[in-house]
């Protein structure tokens, strides 16, 4: 295994951006799939199956481990429910329900300017 350089331009960048307030959001937030997410629990708790009616280009391994990440990140809660069958429902927590005048600014910027959007 190789180690890192200490000195190396990747490992400094790291050290600055994750201080960065704008960097940080972006990392707990980006990617193609989180906002979408987030946005669409932004009502109700939805159950995964759910979630996947409503991302139908999204694949069901790659919601799982969004979820399992905003999960880990604070932003979501995964609330399962003992039953038979296994009963589990998604819902933001009070930390991600701090996202939402963002999210909602950023879906209406993008009705706003994109000619093509549409409601996701």
């Amino acid at each position: 295994m190789v180690a890192k350089k200490e000195n190396s331009t990747n490992s400094l960048n790291n050290k600055v951006l994750t201080k960065c307030p704008m960097s940080y959001t972006i990392e707990m937030i980006g990617g193609r799939w989180k906002t979408i997410i987030l946005y669409q629990l932004r009502n109700d708790s939805l159950r995964f199956g759910q979630l996947k009616k409503m991302l139908p280009l999204i694949t069901e391994k790659m919601l799982a481990q969004q979820l399992k990440q905003l999960e880990i990140d604070g932003l979501v809660v995964r609330d399962a429910k003992k039953a038979i069958p296994p009963h589990v429902e998604y819902y933001l927590s009070e930390s991600g329900k701090t996202l939402l005048p963002i999210l909602t600014s950023m879906a209406d910027w993008g009705q706003n300017h994109n000619p093509l959007t549409k409601e996701c």
